[in-house]
C-alpha cells in the first residue's frame, strides 16, 4: 500500500484532495490490505466476526476501544465510524498511515492491521497495561515518585524524540496528554492516537482546532493569531504531563475556557525544590514550559539534558513498581 503523505493542514479538509484523490478511492485503495493481520509473524485474513468481545476499554467521540480476542491473541480493538465528514474521514486516514509508516518501531502502539466494514474502520492493536492518566487515577492521584517519573519520562521523551526524528520525520502529534501515553506490563512507554496529527510545511503546521484544550501551548491557543507552531508544541504538553505525573494533579483548574484564559495570561506551571524535586528536574519543566515556544527547546536539545542523561543511567525498576500499583 503506498499512500502520498501532504499537507495535513486540517483545516485544508483532506490533503488527499489536492491529490485528485476522493475519500471514496482512498478507502478502495485501503480496502486492498483490509482484514489482513500479521500476528506473530503470520498473516492471515481475518473478518470481524473472528473477533471475540472480552471488554470495553474506553470511548470518545472519535470511536470506541474493545479488548477482543482472535484465536489465542487478545488485542486492543479501535473502533471507529466511517462519515461523509472530511474532518473525520481524515482522522482515521491519518490514523492508518502513522501506524503503516511506523510498523516496526518500538516506541508506538504495535498494529497487527485493520478492517474495514460498511460503517466503521477498526484498526487491532496490541494490548497494553494502562496510559499515564489512569496510572495516576490508580493511585490516588498521589505524586509519583521523581525516579519513577524520570525514567517514564526518560522513556517518553526519547519515544518522541526518536519516533519524530527517526521514523515519522515530518510529523507533529498534537494531542499529547496522559491519556495517549500507554505502558505495557514492564512499565515501557508507547505513543497512540495519531488521528489529529499533522505533517510539518518547513516544520512548521497551520491549523489550531486539533488537539486537546488544557494541554496546548500558548501559541496554540491564541486563536486571534495565524501563527505556525512546531514541533516545540508537543514539549510544552509533556511538560504539563510532567508536572500532572510529579503532583498528582492537573495544574489548572476550572473550564476549557478558564484553562486557555490560565495558559495565556498566568505565568507557567512549575516545579520548586522547596517541594522535595531535585534542580535538574524543576529546569527540564522550566524549558519544557517556556510561554516563548523560541526559548523552548527541541527534542535533540531535551534528550541531552542532565535530567534525562541521569535518569537514562540511573538503575530504577519501574517495572517493580509498576507491578506493586497494578496488583
Amino acid at each position: 500500500m503506498s499512500l502520498g503523505f501532504g499537507d495535513a493542514r486540517e483545516d485544508d479538509s483532506v490533503s488527499s484532495y489536492r491529490q485528485g484523490n476522493s475519500i471514496d478511492s482512498l478507502y478502495q485503495e485501503l480496502m486492498v490490505s483490509s482484514g489482513l493481520l500479521t500476528i506473530g509473524g503470520k498473516t492471515q485474513k481475518v473478518a470481524f466476526e473472528d473477533l471475540q468481545f472480552i471488554a470495553e476499554l474506553g470511548h470518545g467521540s472519535c470511536g470506541h476501544v474493545s479488548k477482543m480476542q482472535f484465536n489465542d491473541n487478545v488485542m486492543a480493538v479501535k473502533a471507529m465510524p466511517r462519515s461523509t465528514n472530511p474532518v473525520e474521514n481524515n482522522r482515521i486516514i491519518m490514523d492508518l498511515r502513522i501506524l503503516s509508516r511506523a510498523y516496526d518501531c518500538p516506541h508506538i502502539v504495535h498494529s497487527y492491521g485493520y478492517i474495514i466494514t460498511e460503517n466503521e474502520v477498526m484498526i487491532c492493536m496490541e494490548a497494553m497495561a494502562t496510559c499515564l492518566d489512569l496510572l495516576l487515577k490508580r493511585t490516588g492521584n498521589q505524586p509519583i515518585p521523581e525516579p519513577i517519573v524520570g525514567k517514564i519520562e526518560e522513556s517518553e521523551f526519547k519515544t518522541q524524540g526518536s519516533v519524530i526524528i527517526r521514523i515519522l520525520q515530518n510529523v507533529i502529534h498534537r494531542d499529547v496528554k496522559p491519556s495517549n501515553i500507554l505502558l505495557d506490563w514492564n512499565g515501557v512507554v508507547k505513543l497512540c492516537d495519531f488521528g489529529i496529527s499533522g505533517f510539518l510545511i518547513e516544520s512548521r503546521a497551520k491549523s489550531k482546532g486539533a488537539g486537546c484544550p488544557p494541554y496546548m501551548a500558548p501559541e496554540r491557543v491564541r486563536v486571534t493569531e495565524d501563527t505556525p507552531y512546531d514541533i516545540r508544541s508537543d514539549v510544552w504538553s509533556l511538560g504539563i504531563t510532567l508536572v500532572e505525573l510529579a503532583t498528582g494533579h492537573f495544574p489548572y483548574e476550572g473550564s476549557d475556557f478558564q484553562i486557555i484564559s490560565s495558559i495565556l495570561e498566568l505565568p507557567s506551571p512549575s516545579l520548586k525544590t522547596t517541594d522535595g524535586f531535585t534542580p535538574e528536574f524543576c529546569n527540564l519543566v522550566d524549558l519544557c514550559l517556556r510561554r516563548n515556544v523560541e526559548e523552548r527547546p527541541r527534542y535533540a536539545a531535551i534528550l541531552r539534558h542532565k535530567f534525562i542523561v541521569n535518569n537514562e543511567k540511573a538503575n530504577t525498576d519501574v517495572s517493580e513498581w509498576f507491578g506493586e500499583i497494578m496488583t
